[in-house]
């Protein structure tokens, strides 16, 4: 009897003590809790994308799927540069446009003067128009400005001057991309003609960046964002002043969540019941009126092509890649000599000898390649010096920098005698 009342006493108080530790360790987590919420993700209000998320452009299931799921905006990059248009460019437009998102355009800017500004805009206008960017129905553009080609305050004039020879083109909103970093310690914000901007700025978690000024535009919090059962990184952000994700704003989207219907499907049959040619190199050479580069009859190039003939609208010509225009390059990370020189259509042996490099091999990020123009002088022959009274080879050896012993080689002297008026080599 006595020894089953002590095991009776002593599993009471076992279950009294677990029951204990299982009411605190509750206590704690309902505390902690409190004390720290698991943290919200920003919002994906729109995305941006080129030919490096799919060199055809991405299909139209893509952007039906994100548009059904309430991500309504997507800025397509469009050219680069004077003479670069991203081969992507025209699918990703039309089949954005399908899916009844709004659509932006962007440009890589590499400004290096007021005047080179307004030549880039021209060069990005008659890209837009090429690729089927409509500036009145569709969404608004944008300066990507991320290279520092000039001080603080030029490159923000730079960046006016495109801005302001875009809106004389026609576009109604114009916006400026950057580094949030890069955009207040390369730009000066309150000289820029665009106050809230699209920023980026990836710090892992939910909290907003630091807005300069208070502004908001847009936020580009993460560039390697992954849709589920959809393959693939992507820069996703959020929008603050609904510019990019406006289904209002933008004449050729839908309200949100709702897909656009399209009719027929397949190219082939809608050009058969045209009577039109429909052969894969009627088609190629079809595909390449419209913008849509590197034709390989995907089903993304041809939805996109679909649509463009379902509306219309006649292609525009195909601007010439104008290699002067862009009178340098700003060497940038992957690059070589070769690349840069096949993008515009140049040789290694042209640039090299343009730009005075000795090893083609060795060319550095930030560097300015000279695209055309003169070649680089080399520097003049110095002129001999000119012996004066009290001169000695060591004091003409300490001006010059050099020694004694390369004066008297460089001049053959046999010795340290030498006399006004005699011309020196150093």
């Amino acid at each position: 009897m006595k020894m089953g009342k002590y095991h009776r006493r002593k599993r009471s108080f076992l279950k009294r003590f677990l029951n204990g530790l299982i009411a605190g360790a509750l206590t704690i987590a309902l505390v902690l809790s409190f004390i720290a919420p698991a943290k919200a993700a920003p919002r994906v209000d729109f995305i941006d994308v080129s030919h490096w998320n799919k060199e055809g452009g991405l299909p139209l299931s893509f952007y039906q799927t994100l548009k059904a799921g309430g991500i309504d905006g997507v800025v397509v990059k469009v050219s680069d540069g004077s003479s670069y248009i991203d081969p992507a460019a025209s699918v990703n437009i039309a089949n954005a446009k399908q899916a009844g998102m709004s659509v932006n355009a962007y440009h890589f800017a590499r400004l290096t003067s007021v005047s080179d500004a307004e030549s880039e805009a021209r060069w990005f206008d008659k890209q837009l128009q090429y690729v089927g960017f409509d500036k009145l129905k569709d969404g608004i553009v944008v300066a990507d400005v991320e290279l520092k080609t000039a001080s603080k305050a030029k490159l923000t004039e730079y960046t006016n001057a495109f801005i302001s020879e875009l809106h004389q083109l026609g576009y109604p909103e114009v916006d400026v991309y950057s580094g949030s970093s890069f955009y207040q310690s390369s730009l000066d914000p309150s000289k820029l003609s665009v106050s809230d901007p699209w920023l980026a700025r990836y710090n892992g978690g939910a909290k907003e960046p630091a807005w300069y000024n208070g502004n908001r535009g847009a936020w580009q919090w993460s560039s390697s964002y992954k849709f589920a059962g959809i393959s693939g990184n992507f820069d996703v952000s959020q929008d603050y002043a609904g510019k990019y994700s406006n289904t209002n704003t933008a004449p050729n989207s839908t309200p949100t969540k709702v897909v656009k219907k399209i009719g027929s499907v397949s190219l082939v049959n809608w050009l058969k019941s045209k009577g039109r040619a429909w052969s894969y190199a009627s088609r190629a050479k079809l595909a390449a009126s419209y913008g849509i580069t590197g034709y390989r009859g995907t089903a993304a190039q041809n939805l996109a092509l679909l649509s463009k003939l379902k509306s219309g609208v006649k292609p525009a010509p195909k601007p010439k890649a104008t290699v002067s225009a862009a009178k340098t390059y700003t060497v940038r990370k992957g690059d070589t000599l070769g690349k840069i020189a096949s993008k515009y259509k140049t040789t290694v042996s042209k640039l090299a000898k343009l730009n005075g490099i000795k090893n083609v091999n060795l060319i550095r990020i930030g560097q300015v390649i000279k695209l055309s123009g003169a070649a680089t002088v080399k520097k003049a022959t110095k002129q001999p010096y000119t012996v004066k009274k009290g001169d000695s080879l060591w004091a003409i050896a300490k001006v010059k920098k050099t020694t004694v012993k390369a004066l008297k080689s460089k001049n053959k002297l046999k010795s340290d005698l030498i006399f006004p008026g005699q011309k020196l080599k150093y």
